[in-house]
């Protein structure tokens, strides 16, 4: 019996020898940090400007506000080395901007009232044509792009806070697809996939926590709440995550749960800065500075 259970240790123990000499702990992963870095300075400080993303790696950037008073520029190039391109019809801030058929369009905005007014530029040389108005004057607004059409989200018409979320139409009156359950200004206004986000906004009782889902074709919903009340932010999509950027804060929102996190801390208090998602990268720029930031999660 004494000679069995040594024989059987015996084999435990090359068993065990064979195991350890082979196996091997897994690599140690690097963690992962996200990194916000400024890359470039805007002309002056501005707020209350449109963007967009370009093909290339590109960014452009419309109108706003310095101080009190509108601008028409039309900033272009890598995000780090934007150039003046050209010049709207008239000095415009709050207006929102999207890209259709390789095109640029600004939308509403305004610089003493609200416009109907949509501008067409190209961006390549930065000449601009007049196109199919919006139906009703319109400024503190949001518009993202999905399948070729634009769609606009709330806002201001000069007397009301707009509610309707509406499918612009290049040779007409734009669709109403939807309403958001509280009319709202200011609102951050992002999409992934067919899915239109709106977070935060000027309510005509004050700033909102609500964050909104609306698929196209479906109803809207609400899928989660903001730390606190809050508008003049903006909103960007990158990786499947919603980036809610203002204040002091980027805020990271899950679109499934509505969850919030804080992603990264700004150096400075930002209100109504642009954020676009260019490349793997979300560009923040504005804001009341004249910074430019890039934000990778």
């Amino acid at each position: 019996m004494a000679r069995k259970f040594l024989a059987l240790t015996a084999l435990a123990l090359f068993t065990a020898g064979c195991g350890g000499a082979t196996a091997k702990p897994p690599a140690a992963t690097k963690p992962h940090h996200p990194t916000l870095k400024r890359i470039g300075s805007l002309p002056q400080a501005i707020s209350k400007a449109a963007a967009v993303a370009l093909p290339g790696g590109k960014l452009m950037i419309l109108g706003g506000l310095v101080g009190d008073t509108s601008i028409d520029t039309i900033l272009a190039g890598p995000p780090n080395k934007l150039r003046a391109i050209g010049h709207l019809p008239q000095p415009t801030h709050d207006a929102a901007a999207a890209v259709l058929n390789g095109s640029v369009y600004n939308f509403g905005g305004g610089s003493t009232v609200s416009e109907p007014t949509v501008v067409r530029i190209n961006p390549g040389n930065g000449t601009t044509a007049s196109a199919a108005p919006i139906g009703e004057p319109l400024s503190d607004l949001g518009a993202v792009t999905i399948g070729g059409h634009a769609y606009l989200v709330g806002g201001y018409t000069g007397s009301e806070f707009a509610s309707a979320i509406l499918r612009y139409s290049q040779s007409g009156t734009p669709t109403v697809v939807a309403r958001l359950p509280r009319a709202t200004r200011y609102a951050g206004v992002a999409a992934i996939g067919r899915t239109i986000y709106v977070a935060g906004g000027l309510t005509t009782t004050g700033p909102s926590r609500a964050i909104y889902a609306l698929p196209l074709g479906k109803s809207v919903r609400q899928i989660g709440m903001l730390p606190k009340p809050k508008a003049h932010a903006a909103l960007a999509a990158l990786d499947g995550t919603l980036y809610y950027v203002g204040g002091r804060k980027i805020l990271a929102i899950n679109p499934r749960t509505g969850r919030t996190t804080i992603a990264a801390r700004l150096p400075v208090s930002l209100a109504d800065p642009t954020a676009v998602t260019v490349g793997k990268k979300i560009v923040i720029a504005g804001g009341g500075t004249n910074g430019i930031w890039a934000f990778t999660p």
